[in-house]
């Protein structure tokens, strides 16, 4: 995403929790950006008139709502299953992102290889 088409991508260490049940060991990977992306768009306020996010989580509904009230133009692309009633209906319009043509972007989508297909 970050070639050719203006957008910036943030990246962030995965955190591993590893976890004991009844049923066995699992390890947890957790990214948690979300005070990372708030600092950003309010660090960079002035310089977009439209935010997109890709997330579900109603955790960013208050963001958005001020973000709207300073008449920004905000989207939201999740998935039905992990998307809040308040980010499908609180947005300028939210996009099911299992329902995205591929060539969405102007071109056909490039997916890396699933990490049992690399040499």
């Amino acid at each position: 995403m970050k070639k050719g088409l203006g957008f910036t991508v943030r990246k962030k260490e995965l955190k591993r929790i590893n976890t004991i049940t009844e049923i066995g060991e699992s390890v947890e990977e957790k990214g948690n950006m979300d005070v990372e992306i708030v600092l950003d768009v309010m660090h960079f306020l002035k310089k977009y008139n439209t935010a997109v996010f890709f997330t579900g989580d109603s955790d960013f509904l208050a963001l958005i709502t001020y973000l709207r009230n300073g008449k920004k133009k905000v989207y939201t692309f999740s998935s039905k299953n992990n998307v809040s009633q308040e980010l499908r209906t609180g947005t300028d319009g939210y996009f099911d992102v299992l329902k995205i043509e591929e060539d969405i972007w102007g071109r056909e989508l490039k997916h890396r290889p699933e990490p049992t297909d690399l040499p």
